[in-house]
């Protein structure tokens, strides 16, 4: 008898990420996010289990799904097959009984000569080697990655609950629970999509950063992000 497929269906507070948000978001290639999206994240990445929602030209992920798909497209991206891929979403979906493997993280603890402080740590990165058998080129990938995990922003459990899309920065935010996780300012519900709509149409940092009681640097980086994008 055939399985059931779950479909992940949008929910309050989880975020609702277009395509084109994906890409924007992450700052990934559009034509590659769209074909892995559209014709794999669906349901190829679990024949059981559905990723994706709505029209085939609108479709969209969760704020999980937007983490995780990191992952998969830089793995791609430096050669690593759907297949494994696939195989070892698989394989931490059971280990760690949840559907967003990728999206969790472990606790650290490193210990120096004169400190003791605890890191965040993907736990896919624990099954790599067994699973996929990187060679050199994926191990020097690796380290790209750590630059995203400290984007990131884990939960109790160490699961992700916000990403910070800048470098050095957390002045813009994608919280889920917060315009259905399209990027604002943070401490605020202000979009960084109006910001730039404002300076766009002739408004000056000083005025908007007046109109929206906000600090200049956080007006510049809802532009500097927007420009990004």
């Amino acid at each position: 008898m055939e399985s059931s497929i779950i479909q992940i269906e949008p929910k309050l507070g989880e975020g609702i990420f277009l395509i084109k948000d994906v890409a924007k978001i992450l700052h990934l290639n559009y034509a590659k996010t769209y074909r892995w999206i559209v014709g794999y994240w669906g349901s190829g990445l679990d024949e059981n289990i559905r990723y994706t929602f709505g029209e085939i030209d609108n479709r969209a992920i969760n704020f999980l799904s937007l983490i995780e798909f990191y992952t998969f497209f830089k793995l791609r991206e430096k050669g690593v097959s759907s297949v494994q891929i696939k195989r070892l979403h698989n394989e931490l979906s059971q280990v760690l009984s949840t559907r967003y493997p990728f999206a969790k993280a472990q606790d650290i603890y490193v210990e120096g000569r004169k400190t003791k402080k605890t890191i965040k740590k993907f736990i896919y990165y624990n099954y790599l080697d067994s699973l996929i058998k990187l060679d050199k080129k994926h191990q020097f990938y690796l380290s790209f990655m750590e630059n995203f995990l400290e984007k990131i922003e884990f939960d109790d459990n160490n699961f992700a609950v916000r990403f910070f899309p800048l470098e050095n920065s957390k002045n813009v935010v994608v919280d889920p629970k917060h315009q259905f996780g399209q990027p604002v300012i943070n401490g605020t519900n202000i979009k960084t999509q109006t910001i730039f709509s404002l300076y766009k149409g002739g408004e000056t940092l000083e005025d908007i950063s007046i109109l929206y009681n906000l600090s200049k640097d956080k007006v510049e980086d809802a532009i500097i992000f927007q420009k990004a994008a």
